[in-house]
């Protein structure tokens, strides 16, 4: 952020593109909508107090609208909300790190039958039955998110792996398939999954007796969705808890100004979305939404309204820290980039489009004589470091290799994979054009 030092007025941000640091000036105000910290570890650690939560949704919400704040001195509210959504209380089988986990809905096959959740000590910890609310479960008069446990199992029988098997979506989920851990006893599970054999055999003693009984006075699930567990094949896979979105970020008023400790508006600067969401402990159905459209809109006609400029000192960027030092009055960089000139050969092409996460996406294409690809090189991206890059690694490889556009985007990388294909499109339109030109 490009911040002045006396009024505290944003007067524009610090980007990269395409590989240079550019400093772009804000006419009238800059809007914050960088969405939450889904995929930033350290923010959940922080924040959370969780150890590791997958995100449902996409991977690029990093927290990075959270130093932007900081860095003009936002408050910040709202930091320890989040909501889940998936499998029992919020929970999705378990992912690598940084993976996006699925959102699986149907509750039945893991919450009812020869099944059961255990925590990271080898016991239950809530009512496997019990609908979740975006996560929250009810709790003594209010819904809240259960206690993130670090290494969750479902665990279940020989009866409930055939029907989890036979699940059209379960059965075919890669994750569930080879996390899958079989054992032949209790003593032998517990030693696999690295818990006490004693408290798990008291576990599986105390299900057993409720499921019996028709009572289960621990977590109150209903008798009949308990069935008691018989002699043979146990089984157990990992579970993660998800992260639909959070709702910490800079605090924002009614006007959707981004205010300061004070509670004062810093100049210029305005918010929306999920970045400082509104909720505080819990979640209104469908306020995330209505929250974008709303602020949206708010946050988007006040920026846009023309305001007086004060007085300013020019703000050359210590490219180091993306702190402002002042000289002379702010320009925008974007003013004197221009987009280089690509050269090609015969059968080459160049194809643009200016929808990837980073924008720009240019791409040179080889063709054959008779008009298959040859190759396809990525000229200029901006895309994430991580699953986009991958976007931009693999999918040329792969349009090459079957000689067409039309290929698999990368999973996590949908938006730089759809740019690319573009791109790779615009090209092969070119050389559509340039044939049809040189045949008349």
């Amino acid at each position: 952020m490009i911040q002045d030092p006396v009024s505290k007025t944003v007067t524009g941000v610090v980007i990269a593109r395409h590989g240079k640091t550019l400093r772009v000036a804000a006419k009238n105000g800059v809007v914050l909508a960088t969405g939450g910290f889904e995929n930033n570890q350290q923010n959940i650690e922080d924040y959370l107090g969780a150890s590791h939560l997958s995100p449902l949704g996409t991977l690029y919400n990093k927290g990075i609208g959270l130093k932007l704040g900081q860095q003009v001195g936002a408050d910040m509210w709202h930091m320890h909300n989040y909501e889940s959504l998936g499998l029992l209380h919020g929970m999705a089988f378990a992912v690598k790190p940084g993976e996006r986990a699925r959102l699986m809905i149907s509750q039945q096959l893991v919450s009812q039958g020869r099944v059961f959740v255990i925590g990271d000590d080898g016991s239950r910890y809530f009512n496997e039955a019990e609908p979740n609310r975006h996560g929250h479960l009810f709790n003594h008069g209010q819904w809240k998110v259960p206690l993130n446990q670090d290494h969750p199992y479902l665990i279940f029988d020989k009866h409930q792996k055939k029907q989890l098997d036979q699940d059209p979506i379960i059965g075919q989920y890669q994750p569930y398939l080879d996390n899958l851990i079989k054992a032949n006893s209790i003593d032998e599970l517990a030693k696999k999954l690295q818990v006490s054999a004693k408290v798990l055999h008291q576990t599986f003693k105390r299900f057993n007796k409720a499921a019996e009984k028709g009572k289960d006075p621990e977590f109150h699930r209903p008798a009949k969705s308990m069935v008691p567990f018989g002699k043979g094949a146990l089984y157990a896979v990992p579970l993660v808890q998800t992260m639909l979105n959070t709702q910490g970020g800079p605090r924002r008023n009614a006007n959707a100004e981004v205010v300061d400790s004070a509670g004062q508006p810093i100049p210029h600067l305005y918010s929306a979305g999920e970045l400082g969401g509104i909720c505080a402990n819990q979640y209104q159905g469908g306020g995330n939404l209505a929250e974008c459209l709303i602020f949206g809109k708010i946050a988007g006609e006040n920026a846009a309204e023309e305001k007086a400029v004060p007085d300013q000192a020019d703000q050359a960027v210590d490219t180091t820290t993306t702190a402002s030092k002042f000289t002379t009055k702010l320009t925008s960089d974007l003013a004197a980039t221009q987009k280089p000139d690509y050269p090609t050969e015969a059968n080459q092409y160049i194809g643009e489009n200016d929808d990837g996460i980073g924008g720009r996406v240019v791409v040179r294409v080889t063709l054959t004589d008779d008009h298959k690809l040859a190759n396809v090189e990525v000229l200029e991206q901006s895309e994430s470091e991580d699953v986009g890059l991958k976007a931009m690694a693999e999918l040329p490889k792969q349009m090459v290799a079957k000689n067409t556009v039309d290929v698999d985007s990368v999973s996590g990388a949908s938006v730089s994979s759809q740019a690319l294909k573009a791109a790779v499109k615009d090209a092969l339109k070119k050389a559509e054009s340039a044939s049809t030109d040189s045949s008349k």
